[in-house]
């Protein structure tokens, strides 16, 4: 499994956004970790292009899943266009995503926590790491549902890390 993460966008876009919602043409001075906590529509500027290469067929059905501000690119398994007849759930993929801060962080809440699967968690921790290199105030935004909704654990069948809601 490899990860690669491209930040394609950057905070001159994100502060000129702010700046088309305010009245008289103030300049921005909006950051971008001040923007990822709130979520206000100017985080959606910031894109990033993530390549998971050799990731599990099944790993990629859990990300393929989220599509609210994220466009998915993944190999295909046809037989008839270099597929094999013989896939399973583990047959490695490549898969690609288009998308926005605000769907990655809505992403990493379902897929850090300790009810999805391990693999699944795996290959979303290593997208933490990686971006804490490329846009650290992002990063760490990216936590599990429980802890962004004040430490309670709002699943059906929770995991037994924080009390149940």
């Amino acid at each position: 499994m490899e990860i690669l993460i491209k930040k394609l966008t950057d905070v001159d876009l994100m502060r000129r956004a702010c700046e088309m919602t305010m009245n008289g043409g103030k300049e921005s001075k909006a950051t971008l970790r001040g923007m990822y906590d709130c979520e206000h529509s100017p985080c959606r500027t910031q894109l990033f292009w993530i390549e998971m290469l050799d990731i599990p067929s099944f790993v990629s059905t859990h990300f393929v899943r989220h599509k609210i501000g994220v466009e998915h690119f993944v190999k295909t398994n046809r037989d008839d266009r270099g597929g094999t007849n013989d896939v399973t759930r583990m047959t490695p993929v490549n898969h690609g995503m288009l998308i926005n801060a605000q769907a990655l962080i809505g992403m990493a809440r379902k897929r850090l926590c300790i009810k999805s699967h391990p693999e699944t968690i795996k290959v979303m921790r290593r997208i933490k790491d990686i971006l804490f290199n490329i846009d650290p105030d992002l990063a760490l935004c990216l936590i599990p549902e429980c802890e962004y909704r004040g430490n309670f654990c709002h699943e059906n069948k929770g995991c037994g890390k924080c009390p149940h809601k």
